[in-house]
Formats: structure tokens, sequence, C-alpha cells
């Protein structure tokens, strides 16, 4: 859809372009209007699509009038905008067009500016690391602060000054929130000025109070060698961060009020509802064209996961995986099943830090699990479990019924297919099996059929179930003349 919308700015842009060199008042006017219908668009997307799509458009542009245009109103867009996060795009479009000298400011002072801008915000953007700072307590003593991490508490970063009429309405606010809740937070209460009377005064009537969960840390600067101004953008005050368990900054440009709304996402038991009939819905429309790839539905899950935990929101990111892990495990096929493993393993069983309360043990990790050991078995490139199963050997010229050794089918290309009784789906495929045997002289396809080893060799039946994922029939592998796994839940 976005790629779709700048296409039609580009348009815009060419025909201007190629209508005169410079841009008169109405060509400017017409640019302007989709540039910002484009823009606002543009910011229900992750940062990384943002990014990626600024640069599109203005590579689009072939004058250079015109590509300096749509730079500075991108640049200036996202420097100037409320959302979180959008610093770090326009800090990205300055580096990448102006920075390198691609396209020129419209003045040494602006470019300037530009340059504190970006100087000043780099280095605490959302999604980083907390850069290290080194303050001082009330008795003279170093804090080190993001040396190293601290599990299962969250750090809030307020910068004040007790001359400032905001710092003291947001100190108020901030007091009351960690008194009424039971944050596990370290608030840094980092005074800005350089009045130790005036801070020790501040500190005693409005910042000295009992919480169950938070503590609170008094820090100043008082040599000036911190480099706060650089390292967290504190070029005026109020200025309040938060950073994660793992020294990660997940919301900047804060106020009290979207403190307690960020604190409230991360630690509030909420009890999610997965696979309901709208998500199945919405899953079933963006695989409509087809079975997917296992790169389609690991780019799917990527832009989840960008536009979400990229903006701190963690709630969205577990509804929308835990939904898509639901409905990936009713699905069958190559891609589903390969997408389905991906999904377990970078955003899921990798991430307990967002999986980690009891529901989501019980709804996604438990599920995430199962499915991870079943996908495990026979996995691909490794050697097919060295069995020896009884069933029927299709080739080119003849049919045979026997044992045969999994990893000795004796063809270059080899099927096993595991087939159960009264399945249409499996008729179908042994069907399928057996033209692909009669027309692909390199083809060998064992058919083993799963009923009757139950009912005859439990024995070998488990030893079959332990070595391949048999939880939904047909179960189609190939392998290569040498016994090694190609391809697995593959449909003949």
């Amino acid at each position: 859809m976005i790629r779709k919308f700048i296409l039609l700015v580009a348009g815009l842009l060419l025909i201007a372009g190629e209508a005169s060199a410079q841009l008169d008042s109405l060509v400017r006017k017409a640019l302007d209007a989709r540039l910002e219908e484009y823009f606002s668009v543009l910011e229900r997307e992750g940062t990384e699509v943002q990014k990626g799509e600024c640069d599109f458009l203005i590579e689009t542009c072939t004058d250079s009038l015109m590509r300096q245009h749509v730079a500075l109103s991108a640049y200036e867009h996202f420097r100037d905008s409320k959302i979180m996060g959008a610093e770090s795009v326009a800090i990205h479009v300055f580096d990448s067009w102006f920075a390198s000298g691609k396209v020129q400011m419209r003045s040494d002072m602006e470019m300037l500016a530009a340059k504190v801008f970006a100087e000043f915000n780099r280095q605490s953007l959302v999604g980083s690391d907390a850069p290290e700072i080194i303050l001082y307590d009330r008795e003279d003593s170093p804090v080190t602060l993001f040396g190293e991490r601290k599990p299962d508490r969250v750090s809030l970063l307020y910068f004040y000054d007790t001359s400032c009429a905001v710092c003291k309405i947001q100190t108020i606010l901030l007091r009351n929130l960690l008194q009424e809740e039971d944050f596990p937070v370290d608030m840094y209460a980092i005074y800005a000025g350089d009045d130790k009377e005036a801070w020790e005064t501040y500190v005693l009537d409005q910042l000295t109070f009992d919480s169950q969960g938070a503590r609170v840390i008094h820090l100043w600067d008082p040599y000036m060698e911190a480099d706060m101004q650089r390292k967290y953008g504190v070029i005026q005050t109020p200025r309040i961060l938060l950073v994660g368990p793992d020294g990660v900054i997940l919301g900047r440009g804060l106020d009290a009020q979207a403190v307690s709304q960020m604190l409230h996402g991360i630690f509030d038991e909420v009890e999610m509802s997965y696979g309901s009939e709208e998500s199945m819905a919405l899953y079933e429309g963006l695989f409509s064209g087809g079975t997917p790839t296992k790169e389609e539905i690991a780019d799917i899950a990527g832009y989840i996961a960008s536009s979400t935990l990229e903006q701190g929101d963690t709630l969205m990111f577990r509804q929308m995986s835990g939904d898509m892990l639901y409905y990936l495990t009713l699905q069958s096929g190559e891609g589903y099943k390969e997408g389905l493993d991906h999904l377990i393993d970078k955003y899921i069983l990798s991430r307990p830090d967002i999986w980690n309360s009891e529901d989501d043990t019980l709804k996604i990790v438990g599920m995430a699990r199962m499915y991870d050991d079943l996908l495990s078995k026979s996995a691909q490139g490794t050697p097919v479990p060295d069995l020896k199963l009884p069933g029927q050997l299709l080739s080119s010229r003849r049919t045979k019924a026997g044992e045969f050794r999994l990893k000795r089918l004796g063809g270059k290309e080899n099927y096993i297919m595991f087939v159960t009784d009264g399945c249409a789906v499996c008729a179908g495929q042994k069907e399928a099996a057996r033209m692909l045997a009669k027309e692909n002289r390199k083809a060998r396809v064992l058919i083993v059929n799963v009923d009757e080893i139950l009912a005859s060799r439990p024995d070998l039946a488990s030893e079959m179930f332990d070595s391949f994922d048999l939880s939904s029939l047909p179960f189609i592998l190939s392998t290569d003349n040498k016994g090694r796994i190609l391809r697995r839940y593959i449909i003949l």
C-alpha cells in the first residue's frame, strides 16, 4: 500500500520536474499537499519502513531542486513530529542525503542546525542502547549508569532543574505515580543545574517519598563532565526517558502520563486472547495469493516486530505474533511449517523478556515449545533417520513391496510419504506419487502406511514418531541420493 502511494507521489514529482526547473507556487502547493498526505500514511509504519520509503521517494526525484524540496520536507516532518521515534527517521535522512553531500540544505545556518539536532539526538534514539554516563550522588560519589544490566527493573531518567516550572508539575505527577503504583522502577532524578543548596532543598521538599516498588537515586553533574546534552539530548528540562532491563531505550521525550502508560504496558498482567475469527480472517487475507514461502512469512513477522517493538508497543507485538502463531499451527504445507519454525525461533522462544507472564507460558510459550519439538525432527540439511520401514517403493519401472532403509532408496531424487487410511488428501497424494514415479526416472517414492505399523509393530512406530513430525498426515519429505533431507512438508 505504502509503495503504491509513493509511486503516485513520484508521478507528481516527475511531472513537476519536467514542467519547470523552478518550483512555482502551484506546483509547490500540489506537491506539498501530496507529501503531507503521504507522510500521514507513513506514520503508521515502523521506523525502518519509514526510512526505506523516504529514501525511495527522494531517489525518485531527478531534478536537483525537486530532490532538495522533497528531502527537506521529509527531514522537517520527522524532526518536528510528536510521534516517539520519528527523530530517528529525520537523522537518517540527514545522514543519507545532507551530510553525505547528495543534497544541499538551503543555507549554512540551516545545515549547522541540522548537525546540532543529529549530534544531540543520535545517541538516545528509541531502540538503541542507553549510553553509559557517570554522574555524582549527594555525597559526591561517582555513579555509573548503564555500565551493566539490571534484570527485572526499568530505569526512569528524569532530568530536571529546580527553577523550571514545568519540572515542578512533572515532579509532582511522577511522585504520585510511583507512590500509587508498585512498579519495579529505578528513577534517576538528575539535577541539571549547579546550585547544590537549591538542589538539596528541592530533593527534600519534592522528591523524598516512600514507594513499595520504586527506588529514587538523586544525581547531578557538578564537574560538567557527563556530556548529558549530547548523550541524552538534554537541551532543556524536563527531559524524561525510559530504559528497559536490557539497557535499551524504550521511550524518550516523555511526560508523566506517557510514563504511566508505558509502565502499565510493561508490568500489567494482561490476559490475552488469541486465534479469534477476526485475526484468522486477517492472516487468511494476507496469504490469499497461495501458499506462502518461509521468506514471505518471515517478512510479515519482521514487519510486525519493527512496527510494534521499535515503538515500545510490546502489547500489540504479543497480540499480533500470538495470533500469527495460532494461525500457522492450523496450516499445512512447506512454506507454512518452515515459516512457523522461524516465528517460534526468532520471536517467541528467544524472547523470554517479552513472553514472561503465566498467561504467556500457558497460551504461547507452551504451544511454541511443543511445535518447536515437532519441527526439530527431520530438519532440512540433516541425514534422514536410519530406519528400515515397511511400505511400497515406486519407480518408473515397477512398484515393490517390502522393507526399505530410508538412507538407501536408490534414486537421485527420493520421496518418503507417510499416509493414513481413510484420508482423502493422502489418497490424492498417493496418486500424485504414482504419476511422479512414472514420469521421472530419477525419482523413487516410498509410501509408508502409519496405521499398519502402529497395529503390527508398536516399537518401530515409536521410533518413527520420534524421528518425524507425524502430527498431521500426509507427511512428505525428499532426500538426495546420499540420504540428506532436502525438503519436508511438501505437496506432490
